[in-house]
């Protein structure tokens, strides 16, 4: 369905024996309503003779269409040579009759009125928040088309040109092809935010020019915007709406943990660092404890947990599970814990530090110093940085970091990524670094945005 939005000037609707642009775009859109914009001055010949909508139902009659016109009429408008006061006026028109007929396809006569309504037209074509046609309509000769004062409705309906297709008239009609600048800009801060990875607040723009978005990379921005929030079932649903694979990890048991460290990923880059310090001790405690279960044979939360009774996702280390399993090991612990572990309130890194040092130590059935030293390494990085947090509300920087932890928040990250990639080194192929994955997601959108693909 087609609605037609019309500035009416004094070539309308019939001028020298030629069809004005209003009466053309009827003739050659056939729009099912218009909505025909009258100043006081059209206000005036309309009630003299009402020659808008008699010739306009005359042009449906022999077409054999229908279109219900609609008149808004601004009777206290004498002065069309003031530029500013048409563009609300226009805006607050467009936007109700798209309200109203939010299906429909709405066209905009550029070339009706005095020069001020038409550039105002012009303007709205180019910053409506929904897509419009914009049509501009040539006058016979290419030049001005204005003809004597007199007005005979008779007359100049039979001696219209355009009524005769045997004198074969011209369609003089030609849509304006041109992009939204409001999509165009608001596109732009949209990619902005993508690039420093707020796809909340890049959704949030996008959604005031939605009828311009390409579907698909609204899904993926959506997408983007589940997977920053940790919640990957809607992040994977949507990316497949999108056709982009996401997420370059599928299987459970490593995908939650991969994805908590691209977002540690993010808070280092992006300097939220106090954010970053939050998450260090459940990303430590979850490396820890894939690491012992897939290079050292101990499913942590089997053998030697139980989940708290208040909160079952959450695991208590339990002594007595220890001493049932491996008395060498809680003898370690109890070295380690003087004057000797007791349950612990929730499963830790520090409480899984010392099965990492007992089986990949010098003795142990999985020797590896690396492991054991990066492991402490990072331990004592993640329990001095903490305490910092804890007893502070000010900001952490990056000099504040490093001071009190002894090394960079890059290179603490490094060596949970290097971790992870020891765990699960099936997931790494030559040539392609799995970390760069919310940067290729990032491109991904921005091309649909940019419609290069």
């Amino acid at each position: 369905m087609k609605i037609l939005f019309s500035t009416l000037g004094m070539t309308d609707p019939i001028k020298n024996d030629f069809d004005g642009p209003f009466l053309h775009i009827l003739r050659n859109y056939r729009p099912q309503k218009a909505y025909i914009f009258m100043t006081k001055r059209v206000c005036e010949l309309a009630d003299k003779d009402d020659r808008y909508k008699v010739q306009a139902q005359q042009l449906c009659e022999d077409l054999g269409f229908e279109c219900e016109i609609q008149e808004l009429r601004y009777e206290d408008v004498d002065n069309p040579q003031e530029y500013d006061i048409f563009y609300p006026l226009f805006e607050q028109e467009l936007n109700a009759i798209h309200s109203t007929n939010p299906d429909c396809q709405v066209l905009i006569n550029l070339s009706s009125g005095t020069p001020q309504m038409k550039s105002a037209c012009n303007l709205l074509a180019l910053t409506a928040p929904f897509p419009v046609v914009p049509i501009q309509v040539t006058t016979p000769n290419e030049s001005e088309n204005y003809g004597s004062p007199g007005y005979d409705i008779a007359a100049t309906w039979k001696n219209n040109i355009d009524n005769h297709p045997e004198l074969d008239p011209l369609d003089r009609s030609k849509v304006v092809k041109t992009d939204n600048l409001r999509y165009l800009f608001l596109r732009e801060a949209a990619i902005s935010h993508i690039e420093n990875y707020d796809y909340s607040a890049a959704a949030n723009i996008l959604e005031m020019v939605a009828a311009f978005v390409p579907p698909q990379a609204m899904h993926l921005v959506r997408a983007a915007q589940n997977r920053r929030n940790m919640l990957l079932g809607g992040a994977a649903k949507e990316a497949n709406l999108g056709g982009y694979d996401m997420l370059p990890i599928k299987s459970s048991d490593a995908q939650e943990l991969f994805e908590y460290l691209l977002l540690l990923g993010i808070q280092q880059k992006t300097g939220l660092l106090m954010d970053f310090v939050r998450g260090i001790s459940p990303a430590l405690t979850r490396l820890f404890e894939a690491y012992l279960s897939k290079k050292c044979d101990r499913p942590i939360r089997e053998n030697y947990c139980v989940p708290r009774r208040s909160n079952p996702s959450h695991y208590i280390f339990k002594r007595d599970r220890l001493a049932t399993s491996d008395p060498q090991l809680l003898a370690y612990y109890d070295q380690c814990f003087p004057p000797g572990l007791r349950d612990s309130s929730d499963l830790s890194c520090s409480l899984l530090l010392p099965m990492i040092e007992f089986d990949c130590g010098p003795q142990g059935r999985f020797t590896n110093d690396s492991v054991v030293k990066k492991a402490q390494d990072m331990r004592t990085v993640e329990e001095k940085i903490r305490n910092q947090a804890a007893h502070n509300i000010v900001a952490i920087r990056e000099d504040d970091f490093q001071r009190v932890a002894g090394i960079s928040s890059r290179d603490l990250l490094k060596d949970m990524q290097w971790m992870f990639k020891l765990t699960y080194s099936r997931y790494f192929k030559d040539g392609v670094n799995v970390w760069d994955s919310y940067e290729e997601m990032n491109k991904a959108i921005i091309s649909q945005l940019k419609g290069n693909s």
